[in-house]
């Protein structure tokens, strides 16, 4: 099957026509007449300078999450119309994507064309090879199996010697006793049978790795028998250009079985500062190995919301419904937060080149060339690093877990955004935990958890729930609520802990949320989401408690699903 991507004058095998020279006696070309050494001479030059089989090799690769574009490289003598090949394309390409171009003033691309050709030619001396190592390494297999029967054999026999050199012994005890005789049989014995079993262990050690080898080999034979059943294309570039000089020609095209996930490492020194390092896994199936390649990273998907979405009608209609009673209801919702930085962002080293935007996507260029190979063994390449400077605090919300955790407040400083995809914590070199990134944009804000710490307790104790007072004249109901948090110290400096507990926030004018004044004075109330947040003191082994008490005011006609309200 072929097809073509463009067309263009095809050029017929230009290699002369065997024609019988009509001369009697010895040929033309036997006789050495010089005019025919001349043309075919001239012949055989011009088709080797008119079907350039130069080496090309894989140059620059895009990787995408779920595809990667592979860019090959071909240099090739230069002339009217040169053909240059490239074969070996793997199946997962797409040959609708496959384009080719000259250097800038190298010369000119008259046309190129695809072609799908089949892989048994490829791989028939591969899986012939194999065969015949598989053929030799079960002959010695053979026998190793015919050495292990004879020493087998051995080791029986040597077993009936010592059993008739016992029966002896024991027949000659009435005898005077012939020490030396009886010592002599039974270390021959005892000598047969060891050397029985010593041949039998090394040969079984060695039948091991023969069965091992060639299990593999069969392996190998299968997986080339299985690709020469596939298909693979080949690619041929028209070129012309000045003859005398070299052209760089190079072939794009879109490939499949390929992609990369970004993870990231941040670990804590003792100045304060985090060191975030950015990685790339890539993977790729497709079969062609990529050696020594140029490799970029983009997180753009192609061909990917290509098309502008449609909008459906949006209609409004109306029933007829009985009054509801109102009910009160609670709705807890996540709210992110993000605040601006309170110093500027601390000018951080980064290591790589800097990525790319394009748009929605970024690309990131790696620094160095790769090798990855195409039987889907992933590869990691560093990406960048960034030293960013920390604002290190500890926090507790011990309504969800009793524990107080060192966490960093960071500004991603570095010249590209920190990709979603999961991310390992490290302290003093310990590793202490991993957890899902989600992505921060270059200057953005983020938090990064630094672990438990341990020298620092909190402990959250219930004072009062749910005590209901009427108001005046019955009209509401008034839901107090109390809660205690102690703290303490094991460290050997003082610090600080900042404490959050979060109230309700009313969605109805009718419901009133106060604090009251009980409440142990200092803390800082975000009304938009209801957070209360302490920021508690403590010095070395030190015990400190608060108190938050507040109290929701409700009409007594609204239902709280508890009966006892009404």
């Amino acid at each position: 099957m072929i097809r073509l991507r463009a067309s263009f004058t095809r050029i017929d095998d230009p290699r002369p026509a065997a024609c019988p020279l009509r001369a009697k006696g010895p040929s033309a070309v036997d006789r050495g007449d010089g005019w025919q050494s001349l043309l075919v001479g001239v012949a055989l030059s011009w088709w080797f300078a008119h079907d350039a089989r130069a080496e090309n090799q894989v140059s620059r690769v895009v990787v995408y999450p779920d595809r990667a574009q592979v860019t090959r490289v071909a240099s090739v003598s230069c002339g009217p119309r040169v053909r240059v090949r490239f074969p070996g394309i793997p199946p997962a390409a797409d040959p609708g994507s496959l384009r080719a171009q000259v250097a800038a003033g190298g010369g000119r691309l008259d046309g190129l064309r695809s072609e799908e050709q089949p892989r048994d030619q490829a791989y028939a001396g591969k899986a012939a090879a194999l065969d015949e190592q598989i053929h030799k390494l079960e002959g010695e297999l053979r026998a190793l199996s015919d050495r292990r029967r004879r020493a087998e054999d051995a080791q029986r026999v040597a077993g009936s010697y010592g059993e008739v050199a016992v029966g002896l012994i024991g027949k000659e005890m009435a005898d005077p006793p012939n020490l030396r005789a009886w010592t002599t049989a039974l270390d021959s014995g005892h000598q047969a049978r060891m050397r029985a079993a010593a041949s039998l262990a090394d040969l079984s050690v060695r039948q091991r790795g023969l069965d091992r080898r060639a299990q593999e080999l069969r392996t190998q034979r299968d997986q080339a028998q299985a690709a020469a059943q596939r298909h693979e294309y080949l690619a041929e570039a028209l070129v012309s250009c000045d003859p005398g000089k070299t052209a760089r020609v190079e072939l794009t095209y879109l490939v499949g079985g390929a992609g990369w996930e970004p993870a990231h490492e941040a670990r804590l020194s003792d100045s304060g500062a985090v060191e975030v390092t950015t990685y790339a896994t890539l993977t790729q199936t497709t079969g062609e190995d990529w050696h020594a390649a140029m490799l970029t990273l983009s997180t753009a998907v192609p061909r990917s919301n290509a098309t502008p979405p449609e909008i459906a009608p949006l209609h409004i209609w109306a029933e007829a419904r009985t009054p509801p009673r109102k009910v009160i209801t609670s709705r807890e919702e996540y709210q992110p937060h993000a605040q601006a930085p309170d110093a500027p962002a601390f000018s951080p080293a980064v290591a790589g080149k800097k990525a790319v935007p394009q748009g929605l996507s970024v690309q990131f260029p790696v620094a160095a060339a790769a090798d990855v190979s195409g039987d889907g063994q992933p590869v990691r390449v560093l990406l960048g690093k960034a030293g960013l400077r920390a604002r290190l605090s500890y926090r507790a919300v011990p309504k969800e877990l009793p524990h107080v955790f060192r966490v960093a407040d960071l500004t991603n400083s570095a010249p590209y955004p920190l990709l979603a995809g999961p991310i390992d914590i490290f302290r003093r070199g310990q590793f202490l935990g991993r957890y899902d990134l989600d992505r921060v944009p270059s200057g953005g804000r983020f938090l990064l958890s630094l672990g438990l710490e341990e020298g620092l307790k909190v402990k959250r104790v219930v004072v009062e729930e749910m005590v209901r007072d009427r108001g005046l004249l019955g009209s509401t109901l008034r839901h107090r609520y109390g809660y205690r948090f102690e703290t303490e110290s094991y460290l050997s400096r003082p610090e600080e802990v900042e404490l959050s507990e979060q109230v309700p926030v009313s969605e109805l004018s009718e419901i009133k949320i106060s604090i009251d004044p009980k409440t142990t004075p200092g803390y800082d109330l975000r009304g938009a989401d209801g957070i209360v947040t302490f920021k508690i003191p403590l010095r070395p082994g030190e015990k400190r408690a608060v108190e938050l008490r507040y109290h929701v005011d409700v009409p007594a006609s609204y239902e709280t699903g508890d009966s006892s309200s009404r």
